[in-house]
């Protein structure tokens, strides 16, 4: 559903009356920066259709993946709230369709109804639990590790459950998963080639199949150990979508 829809049904009548002919339709190319690090906040977007990257580059031009945004998600909200320069950039990974509020009608929207204030707080504390999970497998997993997380977010967020199998096209490259893990192509090379021949995936250039997830589920919990329980069956883990 529409993030848009959900935030203006929880406002106030007067308020999403005088913001609904407000929202307006935005539409990105794949590959368009959408907003860009550093710049500040104007509008609030919502992912009606499409897939973005959220990613920051350091000097030396090095892509870090922050997390992967879909239907449904929002992005710009951060520095809505805090008025500060966007924290990231935000390029499109498909054709997207957005609509867009202005950072002003945002927070008036937030403010008309103690729902709609929780709504957004709500989806905040979903995105600490989601880099909470992150910061320990970038400090604690090995390389193998963290690629089986990143794996099973794939999975579930393309629809696989239990014993069936599910395809991911356009596959995500080894580069992508590199970069979204902290780690480089070749040892994400490597740890396929391992994983497929143990029959947990089935990849090629184009496509990234998993034929059992609670197979993958059980390779996360053997090798993440006793703090995978929260990890694994946490509802949604972890929240990222599949390319």
């Amino acid at each position: 559903m529409d993030a848009s829809v959900q935030l203006l049904a929880l406002a106030s009548d007067d308020v999403r009356r005088r913001l609904e002919p407000r929202l307006r339709p935005l539409r990105a190319r794949k590959g368009q920066t959408v907003i860009g690090v550093g710049a500040y906040p104007d509008d609030v977007l919502f992912i009606i259709e499409g897939e973005a990257e959220v990613a920051l580059h350091a000097v030396s031009g090095r892509e870090v993946s922050v997390r992967r945004l879909g239907p449904g998600d929002i992005f710009g909200d951060l520095a809505a709230v805090d008025g500060l320069p966007r924290s990231a950039s935000v390029v499109a990974l498909t054709e997207l369709r957005l609509s867009a509020l202005t950072r002003a009608d945002f927070l008036t929207c937030l403010g008309s109804s103690p729902e709609a204030g929780l709504w957004l707080s709500r989806r905040l504390v979903s995105e600490v639990r989601r880099l909470t999970d992150k910061v320990f497998e970038l400090s604690a997993l090995s390389v193998q590790a963290r690629l089986l997380c990143e794996l099973l977010r794939l999975a579930r967020a393309a629809g696989c459950t239990g014993a069936s199998m599910v395809s991911i096209r356009p596959a995500p490259t080894h580069a992508v998963l590199a970069s979204r893990i902290a780690a480089q192509r070749e040892a994400v090379s490597r740890e396929l080639q391992t994983l497929a021949g143990r029959g947990l995936i089935r990849h090629d250039r184009r496509t990234l199949e998993f034929p059992d997830l609670e197979a993958l589920e059980r390779e996360v919990s053997r090798v993440v150990g006793v703090l995978a329980e929260p990890i694994v069956s946490r509802p949604g883990f972890p929240p990222a979508r599949a390319s």
